[in-house]
């Protein structure tokens, strides 16, 4: 079921990428990247007694990336904040593991999802510091956690198709978020000032 999430998921993002988003080097770069992502989730690296899916790996140089492009003067408070995002998917994770009874009723992913959107909203003041930051965060909690619980079982797999989807709706989130506030913006800026008219 986590693979069907995914793969719907990610084509409903390739198709935003190449029917709607208008033309430009960017738009080939991004639909390029999505196919690419698509194909990387098929293949797992190997490294110790971990798995790390290919796609996950992507994902993570996709987001230092961007993270590098953040302005000098930010950077420091991005890291904090990166930190804080980190520590809350991890901590959550490894709550769910140790005390499950507390998720019940909703889902763990749903509520690391719940809470690191809504500090990628707080902390982001555009689309491409919200994705940035939240798939930096993701990925490095993602690992924390792994490196976390590795002792308790034999074998680990980092970045599954189900951390995969997490990821890509959080993205489609975002994206959905970030279209909204244009949409708001253009409306007011539409709007008469009050008394333009009389005067004219």
């Amino acid at each position: 079921m986590e693979a069907l999430y995914y793969y719907w998921s990610i084509w409903f993002v390739w198709i935003i990428v190449t029917f709607i988003m208008e033309k430009s080097s960017w738009r080939n770069v991004l639909g390029v990247f999505v196919l690419v992502h698509i194909i990387c989730s098929h293949f797992m690296i190997s490294i110790f007694n971990m798995s790390l899916n290919a796609g996950y790996l992507m994902t993570f140089l996709y987001a230092c990336a961007g993270f590098a492009l953040f302005r000098s003067g930010h950077r420091i408070m991005r890291i904090i904040q990166l930190g804080s995002m980190v520590s809350a998917y991890a901590f959550f994770m490894i709550f769910a593991l140790y005390d499950p009874v507390w998720f019940t009723l909703i889902k763990v992913d749903w509520v690391v999802f719940a809470l690191l959107i809504l500090m990628s909203l707080t902390y982001g003041h555009h689309f491409t510091e919200r994705v940035t930051l939240w798939m930096m965060s993701v990925c490095l909690g993602e690992a924390l956690y792994a490196l976390t619980i590795h002792r308790l079982t034999s074998s680990i797999v980092i970045g599954d198709l189900s951390f995969l989807s997490l990821v890509v709706q959080g993205s489609i989130f975002l994206l959905g978020v970030d279209q909204l506030e244009k949409l708001l913006n253009a409306r007011s800026s539409r709007k008469p000032v009050k008394g333009a008219a009389k005067s004219t």
